[in-house]
């Protein structure tokens, strides 16, 4: 009955909100191949059989990367089709994520979408990253004999509030998932209380962790601090995936630490580029000048003497960019965790040693941050006033600085390997899928 009630709920749904999708098409606030495939017009792939992976957003799609490539090393003819619910998510899978043959936007989960696309497309297994629970595409999937696992699977205590609200409805749903492989214990038994079979429910680690070690040619950090136009003299302290509020906190603390350090430099990072103008009036509002990353010169003779010096405050405004950008940073911070948010990943800045503070609402990332925290490889701060109070102590204690990037270094070296352990798991499924 809940499930009747949820297609009816879709339809009106779709009903209402077809005409607002074909307006925003009209006026060229949504391309027409987002609409097209949102409403199921996929590529006919069914000769193919894909793989077919679901990442809904930037870190999903991020973390999907390591098995994607695992699995194109181990047999290069597999098929992989991609996709995303987010615009930017779909933007970064095809900047950084070739191993995908193709990258599409996440259908409808309206019944008559998702059978339209199972038709289409005829994917011989279903890879979904960390927790996408869509019952019309599970259900489906079932009912067709398509195998679904679950990688690198987490449920924060919000969402796994809500699905318990609705645990009726969601164990019918589970039972179509072949296997869950979490990434932690506790999230394990979340969604073993949800209604997942202990029997198909492991835990693996987590895949951030297998991130390829970014490599940089020699000489190629001192170019992107020319192309920032760094002189190599400067502190810098970079917040990334900010969000709203949170950039406000660091223009100010900027403020009150350009006095002690008049080389001291400020890289924000908004999480959505769609906020920098947001920001941008901020940064007008509190007297500031500051650039865009764009607008900066890559021209070497910026950087001659006679020239000005970097801009104090620089606007990050491209995407993929961040993780090689944190390699120029004296600190870190990570973003939405100031705010209730729930944080990003902290693990970035560790391949490059960097030393790494976050604030309170790190709960998207909880066991990662309080082992973190426990080995020495994070600093956390309460609020402002304590992110002021240990700004201020690291930036005049270099040597607490290397010490504590050094050991974030090594719990990351330390938790790598889920990607093998989960390549593992699902290699029946994709033996099947060759025979």
């Amino acid at each position: 009955m809940t499930h009747f009630f949820y297609n009816i709920i879709l339809t009106l749904f779709l009903i209402l909100h077809i005409p607002y999708l074909l307006l925003k098409n009209l006026l060229g606030k949504q391309s027409q191949q987002k609409l097209r495939e949102r409403l199921g017009g996929f590529p006919d792939l069914s000769s193919t059989k894909p793989v077919w992976i679901h990442a809904a957003s930037v870190g999903e799609v991020l973390c999907s990367k390591p098995l994607l490539k695992r699995i194109k090393a181990d047999d290069p003819s597999c098929e992989m089709i991609l996709t995303t619910m987010t615009s930017m998510g779909n933007e970064t899978a095809k900047k950084l994520i070739p191993e995908a043959d193709h990258i599409c936007f996440f259908p409808i989960d309206h019944s008559f979408i998702i059978r339209r696309v199972l038709r289409k497309i005829r994917p011989r297994l279903l890879l979904i990253a960390e927790t996408e629970l869509w019952p019309n595409l599970l259900r489906s999937c079932g009912k067709q004999g398509i195998p679904v696992v679950l990688f690198n699977g987490r449920l924060s205590e919000k969402s796994f509030r809500g699905y318990l609200l609705l645990k009726s409805f969601f164990k019918k749903c589970l039972k179509h998932i072949s296997l869950f492989l979490m990434q932690t214990e506790e999230d394990r038994n979340r969604i073993l209380k949800i209604g997942a079979s202990p029997g198909k429910t492991e835990v693996m680690g987590n895949i951030k962790f297998d991130q390829a070690s970014p490599s940089m040619a020699a000489g190629a950090t001192a170019e992107l601090s020319r192309s920032l136009g760094l002189q190599g003299k400067e502190t810098v302290l970079i917040a990334g995936s900010t969000h709203a509020n949170e950039e406000e906190i660091f223009i100010r603390l900027f403020k009150d630490l350009r006095k002690a350090d008049p080389h001291f430099v400020l890289i924000l990072a908004p999480r959505h580029l769609n906020r920098l103008e947001e920001v941008e009036n901020v940064l007008k509002k509190e007297s500031l000048p500051w650039k865009r990353r764009t607008s900066l010169s890559m021209d070497l003779s910026l950087h001659a003497e006679n020239r000005a010096e970097a801009p104090g405050v620089i606007l990050l405004d491209t995407m993929g960019e961040l993780m090689m950008i944190y390699s120029l940073a004296t600190i870190v911070f990570i973003g939405g965790s100031l705010v209730p948010v729930g944080g990003h990943n902290p693990l970035e800045p560790l391949f490059f040693q960097k030393c790494v503070l976050f604030g309170p609402y790190m709960f998207n990332f909880l066991e990662i941050s309080r082992r973190l925290v426990a080995e020495g490889g994070a600093v956390p701060v309460k609020d402002r006033e304590e992110l002021s109070s240990q700004l201020k102590r690291l930036l005049s204690d270099e040597k607490a600085r290397k010490a504590a990037g050094e050991k974030g270094y090594q719990f990351l070296m330390k938790h790598r390997g889920a990607t093998d352990r989960i390549f593992e798991k699902i290699k029946p499924f994709l033996k099947d899928i060759a025979d």
